[in-house]
């Protein structure tokens, strides 16, 4: 996991003047600004400040953020800026604060945060002096990225109950803390098993999908609908498309051992797969166009 990376570089006290973390995973962006806060603002000082370039009432010009980097610090040996959402900057913003990348203050410590995948926002010779980090967890990775924030709790999980959690709740980072901090509540070193995520975790979306896929099976359009309405009004997309795998998945261990039309279950899956990548970028409709392909299976 590159979070090994960054947590070398909290470790030592982020040395370098400017770094470029980015990452596809909010979550992950809105983790590293709490670990910044820990480690260096100081209300007594004053020297910590968060810019986020996509908020109108934050946002500041180049010049300005230049002219506060190149500030001297009060009672500190540096000041700490965080820009949240640099991939929001134009052209011309990015090309004047370039500038402030050849030779950057070294009393200052930039942190840019960028939401994506391909942060060449900068020309590759303005990067020598900046520390780019991908903050991400592999899909394969997840299941060990719950264990241990569940050991951090004090709690753990078992492989089924882990295995679970993610087919409902998704392979979002965000969703998944927020179902771990739900049970860290609860005694230390204790063991929690697949009956009681199924317990805690969004209940609700397990029987909503349970309903949801019975009527996608009967071809019953209008109860699709009518159920989908309901179930949206309290469940993201994602933790839907995780209750509707789950659900599916156990069609596909009956339809194994009842010789049942497992390509069927297969293209079920695809769907299901391209829907989940299209909620994570953010297109319109997702869900309503993939109920109206499951009715067409």
């Amino acid at each position: 996991m590159s979070l090994k990376q960054f947590q070398q570089e909290s470790e030592k006290g982020f040395p370098s003047p400017v770094y470029l973390l980015h990452s596809a995973e909010s979550f992950l962006l809105y983790e590293a600004v709490t670990v910044l806060n820990d480690l260096f603002r100081d209300p007594a000082t004053f020297n910590f400040e968060t810019i986020d370039i996509s908020s109108a009432d934050e946002k500041l010009p180049a010049e300005k953020i230049i002219d506060i980097l190149n500030t001297l610090p009060f009672l500190a040996d540096r000041k700490t800026v965080v820009l949240r959402n640099v991939q929001k900057w134009t052209k011309k913003e990015t090309q004047k604060f370039g500038e402030y990348l050849k030779s950057p203050s070294p009393s200052s410590l930039l942190v840019m945060l960028f939401e994506g995948t391909a942060p060449d926002i900068f020309e590759p010779a303005l990067m020598k002096a900046v520390r780019a980090i991908a903050l991400s967890v592999v899909e394969r990775e997840i299941p060990v990225w719950i264990k241990e924030r569940a050991g951090k709790k004090g709690i753990s999980f078992t492989p089924a109950a882990i295995e679970y959690l993610i087919s409902v709740a998704g392979t979002d980072l965000g969703m998944l803390h927020s179902e771990i901090e739900k049970f860290s509540s609860s005694e230390s070193s204790r063991i929690i098993d697949i009956a009681e995520v199924r317990g805690v975790v969004y209940a609700g979306a397990e029987y909503g999908a349970f309903d949801l896929a019975n009527a996608l099976s009967r071809k019953d359009s209008r109860a699709v609908f009518r159920i989908y309405e309901n179930i949206s009004r309290t469940m993201e997309p994602q933790m839907l498309l995780g209750a509707l795998n789950w659900q599916y998945s156990s069609s596909y261990a009956k339809a194994k051992m009842q010789g049942m039309d497992k390509g069927k279950l297969g293209r079920i899956f695809t769907l299901l797969h391209e829907a989940d990548m299209a909620v994570k970028t953010s297109h319109s409709h997702v869900m309503e166009d993939l109920l109206v392909k499951l009715l067409n299976i």
